[in-house]
């Protein structure tokens, strides 16, 4: 069952006046004249957090109701500002690399531009028009919610010309924790602590994370943090402890900046046969940036050495790559071994080209026609998967991938 936060008056101005404060250090303050594009579900407290220190500071704001219209949004609005999470960022970029693709000039007029850390005249000639496909008069933008890959953060960070600020936090903490600032160019932190949180790292029991070590599980305590989880006070007390910690389950170091940076995570682990620990939710972050998958589960057995995954392929991209048409019902066209091959080849070299262990590598997938959602149930209405949900409607078929080795590819 979903954990409902309980989340009051303070945690919310707690957590706007951390991003307020850190803003305006970035000299990045609002006025009317700044229009705020809000495309996240307003279930989702991360935009909840971001819309209020918006309407806090007297900006305009306007409501995209179809995420899937977004770039015709930004068109018409043409926003000064705008909160996103990887996964739109992720999809704008595979377009527009996918059309570089077909053209060694622009192949190699991209390669020059993005070979400064910084923007210049050259990289903004190269992306006027990348700066026109988000309305043409972005000034600043706000990533949260999951990581962003050091190759799409570069890419927007010259295309665009703009401060784009990433942060840390979870819906038990506001969506408030750190952020970056307006002139860091780290790729692998996720910014210092806000103003209003406290956080410290601990031990991890089993593990060689330990907080003398500058490693451990990241703690959070302020004002921010949630008064607990409604009607479940045995959970309240397993992530909240009895001095105000929120303890979050992910694992962290300091870098030398004085940021923080997220290096594993405990929750919803798994153990393999070697008494390796699993974290999924960390490989499928790498395994989404495939053009092939729309949504991925991670899955193992105890008794097994490798992962496996569940797969819901990317419906237009496969129908535009292998040129098929509407009228063959996809459902059919997952079940083809030579589409199967080709995702699970693509998963592979994700796993290379990102330095996985063997056992990190998955050495089987299972097609799913049907996106995960929230009207059937393994979503949850901030578009979390709900693990233990798939984990129960899938679980013959992961056994299943174990045992049928021959469709399998060898990863060691």
């Amino acid at each position: 069952d979903p954990k409902i936060s309980m989340l009051s008056h303070e945690n919310l101005l707690a957590a706007s006046k951390g991003n307020i404060l850190r803003t305006e250090r970035a000299n990045l303050k609002g006025s009317v004249t700044v229009r705020h594009c809000s495309v996240l579900p307003l279930a989702h407290i991360f935009e909840r957090f971001i819309l209020l220190g918006v309407l806090l500071r007297g900006n305009q704001v306007v409501f995209c109701p179809q995420p899937e219209k977004l770039l015709e949004y930004f068109a018409m609005v043409k926003p000064t500002q705008v909160t996103v999470v990887p996964r739109i960022l992720n999809k704008i970029y595979d377009g527009i690399m996918l059309e570089v693709g077909q053209s060694k000039l622009k192949q190699y007029l991209v390669q020059q531009a993005l070979r400064s850390e910084e923007s210049n005249w050259f990289s903004r000639l190269i992306f006027r028009k990348v700066k026109d496909l988000f309305g043409g008069e972005l000034k600043a933008m706000f990533v949260g919610a999951a990581p962003i890959t050091r190759d799409v953060l570069h890419f927007y960070r010259i295309a665009l010309d703009i401060p784009i600020l990433t942060g840390y936090g979870q819906t038990e903490s506001t969506a408030c924790a750190t952020t970056t600032h307006a002139g860091d160019t780290a790729f692998d932190t996720i910014g210092s602590p806000v103003a209003t949180v406290e956080i410290k790292l601990i031990d991890v029991p089993n593990t060689n994370y330990q907080s003398h070590m500058n490693q451990g599980e990241i703690c959070i305590r302020g004002p921010v943090i949630c008064k607990g989880y409604y009607d479940d006070e045995v959970k309240t007390r397993e992530t909240i402890d009895e001095k105000g910690w929120l303890h979050t389950g992910d694992v962290g170091e300091w870098a030398s900046n004085g940021a923080l940076r997220i290096i594993d995570r405990t929750k919803h682990i798994f153990k393999l046969n070697q008494g390796t620990y699993i974290a999924p939710e960390r490989l499928e972050d790498i395994y989404l940036r495939s053009q092939w998958v729309a949504q991925i589960f991670i899955d193992g057995i105890s008794t097994e050495a490798t992962v496996v995954a569940i797969v819901v392929p990317d419906e237009e991209y496969v129908r535009r790559h292998f040129k098929l048409t509407e009228s063959m019902p996809f459902a059919d066209v997952c079940k083809d071994e030579q589409l199967k091959q080709a995702i699970l080849s693509d998963l592979i070299r994700l796993a290379k080209d990102n330095k996985l262990k063997y056992f990190e590598t998955v050495s089987n997938i299972h097609l799913h026609p049907e996106p995960f959602s929230v009207q059937n149930g393994l979503l949850t209405i901030t578009l979390k998967t709900r693990r233990q949900a798939v984990q129960t409607q899938f679980r013959p078929i992961v056994q299943s991938l174990y045992d049928n080795e021959k469709h399998s590819i060898k990863t060691v």
